[in-house]
């Protein structure tokens, strides 16, 4: 499960839709102090991981300049409405990105 709300509702949101045993990425900064029920991290067994942002305007200018080829990392596009089997599918070994479409 990925966490990219910057909320502390959605950290929790997050760990209680984790599966035990399964891992909770934290993609983006919550403000402040977090207050979470630990007794699900602990009892299921789930992690918590950070995933820490780099510097927005190199990655931009790269990118603009067509210095990172992006398409080769996509390896699939599923519509919408085949999110569930879209992040099974991403979550692979080696499955670098998947795209939802409208």
């Amino acid at each position: 499960m990925v966490d990219a709300t910057g909320s502390a509702e959605g950290l929790a949101s997050a760990v209680s839709m984790t599966q035990p045993r399964g891992t909770v990425v934290c993609k983006s900064t919550v403000h402040g102090k977090v207050s979470i029920d630990m007794a699900p991290v602990i009892v299921n067994e789930i992690s918590l991981v950070g995933s820490r942002c780099g510097l927005f305007e190199p990655a931009l200018k790269l990118l603009a300049g067509h210095k990172i080829n992006t398409a080769d990392m996509i390896v699939g596009r599923l519509p919408l409405s085949e999110a569930p089997r879209a992040f099974t599918f991403a979550s692979q070994k080696g499955i670098l990105k998947v795209l939802l479409t409208s």
